[in-house]
């Protein structure tokens, strides 16, 4: 059999992607097994798009206590997230800003309360953290026991396996590497390409074909990115990154538009909460 100069490589590369897909789950099934509480942490501004509805579903068929912790609240439209709250039914839970140190001492007595409530063999109460990666767990952490107790990183998927965090004498945090869904992978589906893009799963930088994700987010945002760059695109993706791209000089030899680059700008800027769809 023929091969392509680098499959070797990118079939490495791909039975790597797999097996972390499978060992990441393993870890966020432990935590959920040993724990009594479980928070599932959401991006305010994804957050339907950010749920596990797997990990939800097997959180309830063990008869856990989960409680929705929607972070990032600085970012999003306060009423539009209690709107979408209460149409999803997602309760409890708990409003928490970790860059502005809003919600904190709310959600700590949350689960104090919820704590004393849970009969337990082990030592401790223990409380799992799950959420996708770049929701922003380890920072969630880091505020509850008021310090860097957890690792931190901008880049998603910083966290590697389980690590342990005393909240008080009585409980123990649980965090959980960020885990994708079973049934999203974006190096086959478009549509989880776009969303994982989208809300920063992966980083701008790593996303392949950046026109192909530039082009959806602006179908389903119609209007919004030429508004916000102040060019008339007629909702064409290669108009607006054409006419973005010698805008911001991003340009190769002979004058033609990196049009990679500019695409990974603009999605740069969707991750970055400056361009709201």
């Amino acid at each position: 059999m023929i091969r392509r100069p680098g499959f070797s490589k990118r079939r490495s590369s791909i039975d790597k992607s797999q097996k972390q897909r499978k060992k990441y789950p393993d870890i966020a099934k432990e935590v959920i097994e040993i724990s009594d509480i479980i928070l599932e942490i959401l991006d305010a501004r994804f957050i339907d798009e950010t749920r596990n509805k797997e990990l939800e579903e097997l959180i309830k068929s063990k008869g856990k206590k989960l409680i929705y912790i929607i972070n990032k609240i600085d970012l999003a439209d306060i009423d539009k997230v209690k709107a979408e709250i209460s149409s999803k039914k997602l309760y409890p839970y708990a409003l928490v800003s970790c860059k502005r140190r809003r919600g904190c001492k709310h959600l700590r007595d949350m689960i104090k309360i919820e704590a004393s409530r849970i009969n337990t063999h082990y030592e401790r109460k223990h409380v799992g953290i799950i959420g996708y990666p770049n929701t922003g767990k380890s920072s969630m952490i880091n505020l509850l026991a008021g310090g860097p107790s957890a690792k931190t990183s901008s880049e998603s998927g910083f966290t590697k396996s389980m690590q342990k965090v005393r909240l008080t004498k009585d409980v123990l945090l649980l965090d959980t590497p960020g885990v994708v869904p079973f049934n999203e992978d974006s190096n086959i589906y478009a549509r989880d390409l776009i969303n994982q893009a989208k809300i920063g799963i992966i980083d701008y930088n790593h996303v392949k074909e950046p026109e192909f994700v530039v082009s959806a987010l602006m179908k389903k945002s119609p209007g919004v990115f030429e508004k916000y760059y102040n060019i008339d695109a007629k909702g064409d993706s290669e108009i607006l990154i054409e006419q973005l791209g010698r805008k911001r000089n991003f340009l190769k030899k002979g004058g033609i538009v990196d049009e990679d680059r500019t695409a990974k700008s603009i999605l740069k800027d969707v991750q970055e909460n400056k361009i709201r769809g």
